[in-house]
């Protein structure tokens, strides 16, 4: 048992976990063909022509805030990564992935030595309850705004958390100017990811103010303004006027908040009943005050963004990738705070079921994947062959996933007319008019 405990807090076997991930997730991302919006943002939005250098990046993300959202760092990148191989891509979206579960990890566990079998926990509960998992995660431009979103909002929450938590801290100078300045475009990355990061760091430092007594004369409070500023200018971009133009009626608010209630009902339903569980066990037994309120609070991050979408048109589910961290890290942050207090067993508990569900999902949704990629190879087969033949027209099977774990799962594929979106852009690249069958 000893023996098991050190091999649990040992750091070289929390890098071999963190290596196991990052190996995992760079061959799910090798095996993810691009898909939808992927073939759309190979174009230049202004002259309509293929981007084929970086400046070419720049113009185009100023006529796309003129015709399709202000989100323009998130979709600037994934104009960016469009000019390069996939894999290049591929190996940094790996690389974004694991830094996202160290930080889930990281933010949960504070103090000495480490936690081998949080980390595993924190991966197995992203990788069961995170919804469409291929598009968050796998999908090139779906990564860019919504997993990279994601790990940005962790690192601008972390160091909010350690105020709250650890208490002032000295920071140099060229920290504080850098996070500051890198906090803006943080503010511009995503309509929810970004708004909820912002509202709960200023909560933090109110918190702090009410509960601990402390100064609001903090250093913290000027990212936040520059993450609100950013904020501010992505939703006055005009395309975001635009979209937002149309007056929602009370009948539409109530639809779309009982759409929404749905939503955290399929997704968050399991995680909310087992944060709320552990939550009240924490508060009978007493257990790290501070633990519990940064717990409760990230769990009203998590509601708060979820119900964003109750003013939007309508909801991806891949929308509720926000709400779905903020759940799986407020549980994780209780943790330490039982183990501490001696209740061990509950967590194995957990973390063992937790375990064996994922481990099913592993199998299936790794299946899927592949299958996706041999799917897309028999693809880009009979497109080889239609051209060599001279044909101008080829129909093609549609890609039918299985499961969440595909990134073609949910999105839009190709359609019976080679003139509609997507099969314009896909005929583009391919040089040939396809449609889907």
């Amino acid at each position: 048992m000893e023996r098991l405990k050190r091999l649990n807090a040992s750091r070289t076997a929390l890098y071999i976990v963190l290596g196991v991930i990052a190996a995992f997730m760079l061959l799910l991302n090798l095996l993810t063909p691009y898909c939808a919006d992927d073939f759309t943002y190979m174009v230049n939005f202004k002259t309509q022509q293929w981007i084929t250098r970086v400046w070419d990046v720049f113009p185009s993300m100023a006529a796309h805030a003129e015709v399709m959202n202000g989100r323009l760092i998130s979709h600037g990148l994934g104009q960016l990564f469009m000019i390069w191989p996939k894999p290049v891509f591929d190996v940094v979206n790996a690389a974004v992935f694991t830094a996202f579960i160290y930080l889930l990890y990281r933010t949960a566990h504070r103090g000495t030595g480490e936690n081998v079998l949080l980390l595993a926990a924190v991966f197995c509960a992203v990788w069961y309850f995170m919804p469409v998992f291929g598009q968050v995660a796998l999908w090139q431009l779906g990564s860019v705004n919504y997993l990279w979103a994601l790990a940005a909002g962790l690192l601008f929450l972390r160091p909010y958390i350690s105020d709250y938590l650890d208490g002032r801290k000295k920071t140099a100078l060229w920290r504080k100017i850098l996070f500051s300045v890198l906090a803006l475009p943080f503010g511009m990355w995503s309509e929810v990811t970004s708004f909820i990061g912002i509202i709960l760091a200023a909560l933090f430092l109110i918190l702090g103010k009410i509960l601990k007594k402390r100064s609001l004369r903090t250093w913290l409070f000027i990212p936040v303004v520059a993450a609100a500023a950013g904020y501010l200018l992505m939703m006055l971009m005009p395309a975001e006027l635009n979209a937002k133009g149309s007056d929602m009626t009370l009948g539409t608010l109530l639809r779309n908040f009982n759409n929404a209630t749905g939503v955290l009902r399929e997704f968050g339903g399991v995680l909310l009943g087992v944060w709320a569980a552990a939550f009240a066990l924490g508060v009978f037994l007493k257990l790290d005050r501070d633990r519990l309120t940064v717990s409760a609070a990230l769990v009203f991050g998590a509601v708060a963004g979820n119900y964003m979408l109750t003013v939007a048109s309508y909801y991806p589910e891949r929308c509720f990738c926000a709400t779905a961290a903020l759940l799986i890290l407020a549980i994780a942050m209780l943790v330490p705070a039982f183990l501490r207090a001696g209740r061990a067993e509950l967590c194995g508990c957990l973390g063992a079921a937790l375990l064996v569900v994922t481990a099913f999902s592993l199998i299936v949704g790794t299946y899927d994947i592949w299958n996706t990629h041999v799917a897309y190879g028999l693809r880009e087969q009979r497109v080889a062959e239609a051209k060599a033949e001279g044909l101008s027209e080829v129909t093609v099977d549609i890609i039918r996933p299985a499961t969440k774990y595909s990134a073609y799962w949910g999105l839009t594929e190709l359609v019976d007319d080679p003139r509609a979106w997507p099969n314009d852009f896909v005929s583009t690249y391919y040089g040939i008019q396809i449609s889907g069958r």
